[in-house]
């Protein structure tokens, strides 16, 4: 198969995931320190998975590729079951036993919790707690996937395991970003033109590695992250990549936070024969869409905490989507625990948030069910991720799409 994606909208045939397993039951002891949300119950986020893997193949023909059976597919070449056996040996660096003699099975469980002997005891150093969230590791473009590097240290690992999976299904690397940092949730397709964010996970240097190293595309508005204009201070978290406040229904129909979108700035760069070269043309990111001819579905500030702008678009104006009025309250909730610790920095986000909760039980147009969705002719297939969102991300962050077209 040949790995492409040349506009978000184009139809979804073939997709990478992985089923939130034990490994995710180690992070849910401190949550926060994991890079999740808040905790949530791990049976339930992993049957709300399941039913996002269903609706997929079901009702959409998309061909579900799971992590693991690829991996262990893919290890049957030399080289690859030598990347797996130093993920697995990665941990103890190199003080255990050697590892060469185990089963693949072994190895794959052993690098996925990052086990290793220390004395008599076994411990955890490395676990991949956010693999699930499969959309980050990589990119595909219309020239194909394009390796990242993830900026936390949480998920350093995870990449060089996603690249087997992917070498497996036929869906080998194209290009490899080895300097700055580069995360998938930040790169999003759109024809002629891409997305590219930078901000608190891809950086600057990561962003221009791509241009150099897998990408075709016309224009590319380079998207700086922008903070969030009602929290006193930062918190990247809340709108950490692009695909949290952005995303594409179709042509010519975006859904995001309209105080985002215009706080987020664009720098716009044309291919010249393969270089990107800087065309003169700054302005918001609403500006840009809007001159592009896209329509803006806007979402509240509480429906973007609630992953709206997170959803997966399937083909030409149907998509899957997080039911955010299942996931609103496990938000506030969390919201005002934070306020109550730093009022001086969530309050005013916490006060916006309250509001649109009153206003969207009023209204009962909780995302997806709008009337502006619904006017922008956008079929959307709620789904409930009430759980599965606590990891920081909704069916668009779970899904590494493969092919498009």
């Amino acid at each position: 198969m040949r790995a492409r994606a040349k506009a978000e909208w184009h139809r979804l045939h073939d997709v990478l995931m992985h089923e939130p397993g034990l490994e995710v039951f180690f992070a849910l002891i401190s949550p926060k320190k994991h890079l999740y949300e808040r905790f949530f119950n791990l049976e339930t986020a992993r049957r709300e998975h399941q039913r996002l893997c269903e609706i997929l193949q079901d009702d959409f023909g998309v061909r579900v590729h799971r992590l693991t059976d690829a991996v262990l597919e893919g290890v049957q070449n030399p080289r690859h079951r030598e990347t797996l056996l130093k993920l697995a040996e990665e941990p103890a660096g190199g003080t255990d036993p050697p590892l060469a003699g185990r089963d693949n099975r072994h190895l794959l469980a052993l690098a996925l919790f990052g086990a290793c002997q220390n004395g008599g005891d076994v411990t955890l150093r490395g676990t991949m707690h956010n693999l699930y969230f499969m959309r980050d590791q990589q990119v595909c473009t219309d020239q194909g996937i394009v390796m990242g590097r993830m900026a936390t240290a949480e998920r350093h690992r995870e990449g060089a395991l996603t690249a087997i999976g992917l070498s497996a299904i036929g869906a080998g690397a194209v290009g490899m970003i080895r300097r700055g940092h580069l995360e998938g949730g930040d790169f999003i397709p759109a024809g002629k033109f891409a997305l590219l964010g930078y901000g608190s996970r891809t950086d600057h240097e990561g962003a221009d590695a791509l241009l150099w190293s897998g990408s075709g595309f016309d224009e590319v508005a380079v998207v700086r992250e922008p903070v969030h204009p009602l929290i006193e201070g930062t918190d990247p978290m809340v709108n950490m990549h692009l695909d949290t406040y952005c995303n594409l229904a179709g042509d010519g129909v975006a859904v995001g936070n309209p105080g985002l979108l215009e706080e987020a700035r664009v720098k716009v760069l044309a291919n010249e024969s393969g270089i990107y070269r800087p065309t003169g043309w700054e302005g918001s990111l609403a500006g840009f869409l809007k001159e592009k001819d896209f329509s803006i579905v806007p979402v509240t500030t509480l429906e973007q905490l609630c992953y709206a702008a997170n959803f997966l678009c399937v083909r030409e104006r149907e998509c899957i989507a997080v039911d955010t009025g299942q996931v609103a309250r496990a938000v506030i909730r969390r919201l005002r625990k934070r306020a109550a610790a730093k009022p001086g920095i969530y309050n005013r986000l916490l006060a916006q948030a309250e509001a649109d909760y009153r206003q969207l039980r009023l209204d009962a147009e909780f995302f997806p069910y709008k009337k502006e969705v619904y006017a922008e002719g956008v079929e959307m297939t709620p789904i409930d991720l009430h759980n599965a969102t606590g990891g920081y991300g909704g069916a668009h962050c779970m899904t590494c799409p493969v092919r498009r077209g």
